[in-house]
């Protein structure tokens, strides 16, 4: 009996995000999409190629989406290997799963579907992602290249001024200016070596996270147990590594160069309950693995 891949999503989800992924027959997969809480997850939930759903996938990687859309209805979305998107609105979820049938035997026929003429960035919304976090080794060899290069001028800089080459001594200023550089690119580029091994894993929908220095030092850590996190202020929504995840039992972890501050406050949902602080900067605490 053909057993094509199936999964679900659900309204907590982000987009690669899926759960309860295995082979399945035709009549289980029908019977997924049946027992699947569609009424429950309409509600609140914008019609998009992420949201509340159920795919399958076949031998040939092309998948079929099943999804919400307005008035009660649902849109049957079909993706093939070739990354072309077409889209069905179905009455109701018998008539979707028609369809599933017809996917399944491989006569679905897309006549009735409308195609989509702009097709980019359409897979990650029916692939997988794993959410595994790491630090881009590319970031490391850069800040150590441009540490060095500093490390060359700053020399350069200080043994003219100590020659009194060019004239005479450089300004104390400008001294003093060079030195307060080196010990903030110093900083950094020792946060990047001592954090290049990290790894986090985490997704919006799963309530299971996984934290670690290190490969041998991997922890998980559970959503229900974070008391809140401490995001200090930037100047920009973009910066890595702002952001302590505070448990209730006093420990804390905070992730670096790992992942940008705000995708890491948007994987805990605001329906767990987990309130947001913003500390001063001087009083906030540096990072420790738990």
């Amino acid at each position: 009996m053909l057993q094509l891949i199936s999964k679900l999503q659900h309204n907590t989800y982000e987009k690669g995000e899926y759960s309860e992924q295995q082979p399945r027959s035709l009549d289980d997969t029908i019977q997924l999409i049946k027992d699947f809480p569609w009424d429950t997850e309409r509600a609140l939930t914008d019609i998009q190629l992420t949201g509340p759903s159920v795919v399958i996938q076949d031998n040939n990687l092309n998948y079929l989406k099943l999804g919400l859309y307005f008035n009660s209805k649902f849109c049957v979305y079909y993706l093939d290997n070739g990354n072309h998107l077409y889209e069905y609105h179905a009455s109701t979820i018998d008539k979707a799963c028609n369809l599933v049938k017809d996917f399944f035997e491989q006569t679905l026929n897309l006549s009735s579907f409308e195609k989509h003429f702009f097709n980019i960035g359409n897979q990650p919304h029916f692939i997988t992602t794993d959410f595994i976090y790491r630090v881009n080794p590319v970031r490391i060899f850069v800040l150590a290249a441009f540490f060095s290069i500093y490390l060359l001028f700053a020399i350069s800089v200080f043994c003219a001024s100590i020659l009194h080459i060019g004239g005479g001594s450089y300004p104390i200023a400008l001294l003093l200016l060079i030195l307060g550089l080196g010990i903030f690119i110093g900083s950094v580029a020792s946060v990047a070596v001592k954090g290049r091994n990290q790894y986090l894993r985490i997704s919006r929908g799963n309530h299971i996270f996984c934290y670690g220095v290190d490969e041998k030092h991997i922890k998980e850590y559970n959503k229900a147990d974070v008391a809140e996190l401490a995001h200090r202020t930037a100047m920009s929504d973009r910066n890595m590594g702002n952001v302590q995840i505070r448990f209730k039992n006093g420990e804390f972890i905070q992730p670096k160069m790992l992942i940008h501050d705000m995708d890491l406050i948007q994987k805990f949902p605001e329906n767990l309950g987990i309130k947001i602080i913003y500390p001063p900067n001087s009083l906030f605490k540096r990072s420790q693995s738990a």
